[in-house]
């Protein structure tokens, strides 16, 4: 009888066998952790920046990655081997949890996605009524994770980058000098002629060139004790405090321009910024298990997700940070290609950008919890969907 079994019978019975609920309680938490260890490595801008930056070069950060990622990619390869689908829905789930590890918290090569496990819940149907159930469930800690944003807005705001990134961002500006005639002053300049940092000779001697040590003298505001050295080799290098940046530089006939910056050293974070830094990270952690729990359990998914655009855009603009972060695209300055690069050093713009699309998601999130303001919000939407409906009609008629 057992012999006779199709391939899909063989997975149900599976399905309903305590193995089958071990195991897929095994892999969520394998999944846990492969998004929280990458929800603390993604760089989030702003004070969190110092404590990502350091953890997505750790060695231990990146083995814990690697390893996770590959239990995923082992466990689902496994999974379509028994998969009674196979091969086209089940090698769709297998290149989804294999792209985006964090999906095997709820989906799995080895069955189709009909029913999600969860802890404490166990195996809940797919479907609008389980969408709906779930929604209410993580509506109120939602609202609580949403509302972080607060605090880390306004320690990002009062705080302020720090001097050795600002400094390091004018002189990316810089187009032109200015030495003076003793060559102890130095005026670097930007194409407008704008002073972007006045600098002196360390050691007060009268000197020719730019070559040498000299000592940053308060631009921007707070830069003292900053020091620029120019080496003959067309290198230079900025100090402050204990961060430290270098790069390659041009000159000549008054034309002056930095290249290739690469921060080398950076100053350990300070307690604030280790807590901002785990208030984003808990933040976007918060967004990427809902929004992954919610559209394994919709029927719709490409619905649900043009439906939840703004979530989307909270968990995917720090990978393009993360992407930059990780230098991935070096091999364009080797093409010498510094005005692309740079464009990957608007993380602190895509960081922005997140954190205002959080501060829309949480107005959402406060106006659901009012009923009459709720139901406001849901009139005007209808009556929306209703105007684009009769400019439709209009459309197929005429």
């Amino acid at each position: 009888m057992v012999l006779c079994m199709t391939e899909a019978e063989k997975s149900e019975q599976f399905e309903g066998t305590a193995a089958a609920g071990h195991r897929a309680m095994g892999m969520f938490f394998v999944a846990i952790a492969f998004l929280a260890v990458f929800a603390a490595i993604l760089p989030h801008g702003g004070l969190a920046e110092a404590v990502s930056d350091n953890l997505i070069g750790h060695p231990v950060s990146l083995v814990l990655l690697a390893g996770l990622w590959a239990v995923i990619i082992v466990e689902g390869i496994l999974g379509y081997l028994a998969a009674p689908d196979k091969p086209k829905n089940a090698i769709f789930r297998l290149l989804l949890v294999v792209l985006i590890p964090p999906m095997r918290m709820t989906l799995s090569p080895r069955r189709p996605n009909d029913k999600v496990w969860l802890p404490r819940l166990g195996w809940l149907k797919t479907g609008k009524d389980a969408v709906e159930n779930m929604e209410v469930r993580t509506a109120m800690p939602m609202l609580v994770m949403t509302a972080l944003i607060v605090p880390v807005i306004a320690a990002d705001f009062l705080t302020g980058p720090r001097v050795h990134d600002v400094l390091a961002k004018d002189l990316e500006t810089v187009t032109r000098y200015d030495l003076s005639d003793s060559g102890m002053r130095l005026f670097m300049m930007d194409e407008n002629e704008r002073v972007i940092a006045n600098v002196a000779r360390s050691d007060r001697s009268v000197r020719e060139g730019l070559d040498g040590n000299w000592d940053v003298l308060g631009r921007p505001e707070g830069a003292e004790g900053t020091t620029l050295s120019f080496g003959l080799d067309d290198v230079f290098s900025f100090r402050t405090e204990c961060s430290m940046t270098e790069g390659v530089f041009a000159f000549g006939h008054g034309a002056l321009g930095f290249n290739d910056m690469e921060k080398v050293g950076t100053c350990p974070p300070s307690w604030l910024e280790i807590i901002i830094w785990f208030l984003t990270a808990l933040i976007w952690f918060s967004f990427a298990f809902e929004f992954i729990l919610l559209v394994s359990l919709a029927e719709k998914k490409l619905a649900f997700c043009k439906k939840n655009w703004i979530n989307l855009v909270i968990i995917l603009l720090p990978l393009l940070a993360f992407l930059r972060s990780l230098q991935l695209f070096r091999f364009l300055r080797m093409a010498k290609a510094g005005k692309l690069m740079r464009a990957y050093r608007l993380r602190g713009l895509l960081a922005r950008a997140v954190k205002l699309a959080v501060v829309f998601n949480l107005i959402d999130r406060m106006l659901s919890r009012n009923p009459d303001k709720y139901n406001a919000h849901l009139q005007e939407k209808i009556a929306e969907k209703e105007a684009e409906l009769q400019e439709l009609k209009s459309k197929l008629n005429a």
